[in-house]
């Protein structure tokens, strides 16, 4: 059985690359092409027919009771499919941290911040993007969502107008980012919009995130007084470390004190 889902993945991913939508996981470690890898005004296509092919393999929104975190872990509870490992990560990492209050930027369909509501309903939830035209789709499978989702493009100057959390987070949305130093803007802009943590799940082999965030911080475009570096690690991916958590504060984490731990080096 193992064997077989392992196989339907493969098919999964071939598609999906034969459609140009994976081509940057592939380019070389740590390029720039000095491109953003869609363009942003047609990205909503591109999103929804991503969406029809990994829902085939994967859960993309969750009822109460599919996953349960306990004792740190978030796990299946119920016989649905799973989620994939990223946003399983991803989410097991939001619900340690214990937020009161959570931002994502690139909210794309809401799916992410949908599941978060269902697994931590009493945390305040914003969402970010660019496109009208991804909010306006989020809201269609999302009607919850209304209220709290703006749009915003992090890579313009900041805007008074965005809304401090505890966390912010990202889920696929800097890697793709290559104009210019737009991936930096965007990068300073959800640091400011963190007060605690920011929580990245990225392709590292796209920037150079740890000595960016340093540099970042080096400058003063990061409000923090001190900043900490941690991983988490993938236990669907061989337990190899695959998330970077940023801090104000000390956490009780694995310390991030090398790129090439994240790049699996």
């Amino acid at each position: 059985m193992f064997n077989y889902l392992e196989k339907i993945k493969e098919a999964v991913t071939s598609e999906i690359i034969k459609r140009g939508r994976l081509k940057h996981v592939f380019k070389n470690k740590l390029t720039n092409s000095g491109k953003d890898d869609f363009n942003w005004k047609h990205y909503n296509d591109h999103y929804q027919e991503e969406l029809r092919v990994i829902q085939r393999i994967y859960s993309l929104k969750l009822s109460e009771g599919d996953y349960v975190f306990e004792k740190g872990s978030l796990a299946r509870s119920k016989e649905i499919l799973p989620l994939h490992h990223n946003h399983r990560l991803l989410y097991e990492t939001i619900c340690l941290l214990s937020p009161l209050s959570v931002a994502e930027v690139g909210c794309g369909g809401g799916d992410h911040l949908y599941n978060l509501s269902v697994l931590m309903p009493e945390t305040k939830l914003i969402g970010y993007d660019r496109s009208l035209e991804q909010i306006s789709f989020a809201l269609e499978r999302s009607p919850n969502l209304r209220d709290k989702l703006y749009e915003f493009d992090m890579t313009m100057p900041f805007s008074d107008e965005l809304k401090i959390s505890d966390i912010a987070y990202t889920q696929a949305v800097i890697m793709h980012i290559k104009t210019g130093n737009g991936h930096l803007v965007a990068l300073s802009n959800i640091f400011k919009i963190a007060a605690k943590q920011v929580v990245l799940m990225e392709n590292w082999t796209q920037h150079s995130f740890f000595d960016d965030i340093k540099l970042l911080f080096k400058k003063k475009m990061i409000p923090w007084k001190q900043i900490f570096f941690y991983f988490r690690r993938a236990p669907e991916n061989k337990n190899k470390p695959h998330l970077m958590v940023v801090s104000s504060t000390p956490l009780s984490l694995e310390p991030l004190e090398s790129y090439s731990q994240l790049l699996c080096l």
